[in-house]
């Protein structure tokens, strides 16, 4: 499921229309073979290094395509945390033939061991970092003066549901988007904003919590990163606190999944209307009521840098227009949040010329 988000919409159409942003006079011609010798006719480009995050698969196999369209040899550096993929992608590329051989590398070495930094920045021209804002920076301090380096940082996603959706369905959705990776890509919905009163808040947080339940058996939870477990216990105590009051005889706002190694599996509080809650792993979602779209976008000028919003099916122009004016990097339906067009992050404008070169 998670390799089919990253590659989704990658054929040769969506080859020939990324490739004409770069230079439409050099777009690669439209032929069956997606990923050929013909791959290199953007030109010879920059060595470019990739630092690969550690919490999600999309950005290994994004970046070694690609770079593969724009004609780009690439080196990937994989995290700690998943040491695996791009030695896989390199070797996949090499299998392919001719024009692939050797344009993907995959080099690993522990973070903070600056030589052998120090030695791939020197082969490059250009750096694609993935990370916290402090890791960027840090990256940006150690590089030569002449080498690029283009960083993807922190950001957060939300969701929204519509006045007239139906909440099952939208709930069913957002369970999906909520799961996979276990809320650790910025693309995963932090909170939920759903249009109405508290009871359809509610209604839909107790569907969201069963679908999650549900889900659970099908996308079974990782195992806890070091931690982690510490950090769920917090939000839990934190999230019981700020929950809204219960009507009496009514139905808990704070819903927590079955206990794993003392902690839930997955936690749905219904928070009063007010800016997102971001906690960024878990499995942990806040659902707020909220007066329309137009309110949830004036609540989302503020803080991290906001990535995607999904909406429910069936949201007019309206409430799209709405939250397109938020500054957002992209909006899409409810459910298709963990996957975004291919040539997203990283882009193949990346491999090709600098963000801040003017267009060729």
């Amino acid at each position: 499921m998670a390799l089919d988000n990253v590659l989704w919409d990658l054929n040769e159409a969506r080859v020939c229309e990324l490739t004409s942003r770069i230079d439409p006079a050099a777009a690669l011609p439209c032929s069956p073979a997606l990923l050929s010798a013909e791959a290199g006719t953007t030109g010879a480009l920059l060595e470019t290094l990739v630092i690969l995050p550690g919490n999600v698969i999309g950005p290994a196999i994004q970046a070694a395509y690609c770079a593969a369209i724009a004609g780009a040899n690439v080196t990937l550096k994989p995290a700690r945390a998943e040491r695996h993929l791009a030695a896989i992608v390199s070797r996949q590329f090499d299998r392919l033939g001719a024009g692939l051989i050797g344009s993907a590398k995959a080099v690993y070495w522990p973070g903070g061991e600056t030589a052998a930094e120090a030695s791939a920045f020197g082969r490059v021209k250009r750096v694609i970092a993935f990370g916290d804002g402090a890791t960027i920076d840090q990256i940006r301090s150690r590089a030569p003066e002449d080498v690029e380096v283009i960083g993807y940082g922190e950001s957060y996603s939300i969701g929204f549901v519509h006045g007239d959706a139906d909440v099952a369905r939208a709930a069913a959705r957002a369970a999906l988007d909520i799961c996979l990776f276990d809320q650790r890509g910025c693309m995963s919905p932090q909170t939920v904003y759903v249009e109405g009163d508290p009871g359809r808040a509610l209604l839909f947080a107790r569907t969201l919590a069963r679908e999650m339940q549900d889900l659970g058996a099908t996308l079974p939870r990782a195992a806890f990163a070091p931690g982690e477990r510490e950090l769920v216990a917090s939000a839990a105590r934190r999230l019981a606190a700020t929950a809204l009051e219960p009507a009496p005889h009514g139905l808990d706002t704070f819903i927590r999944g079955p206990l794993r190694e003392s902690v839930p599996e997955f936690i749905v509080a219904v928070e009063p209307f007010g800016p997102p809650a971001c906690t960024g792993f878990g499995r942990i979602a806040v659902v707020k009521p909220c007066p329309g779209a137009r309110s949830v976008a004036a609540q989302l000028k503020h803080g991290t840098t906001l990535d995607t919003v999904g909406l429910s099916a069936g949201a007019g122009e309206r409430d799209w227009s709405a939250l397109r004016l938020a500054k957002v990097k992209r909006v899409c339906e409810l459910g298709e949040m963990q996957r975004p067009p291919f040539g997203y992050r990283p882009s193949i404008e990346d491999f090709a010329r600098s963000k801040n070169a003017p267009p060729r």
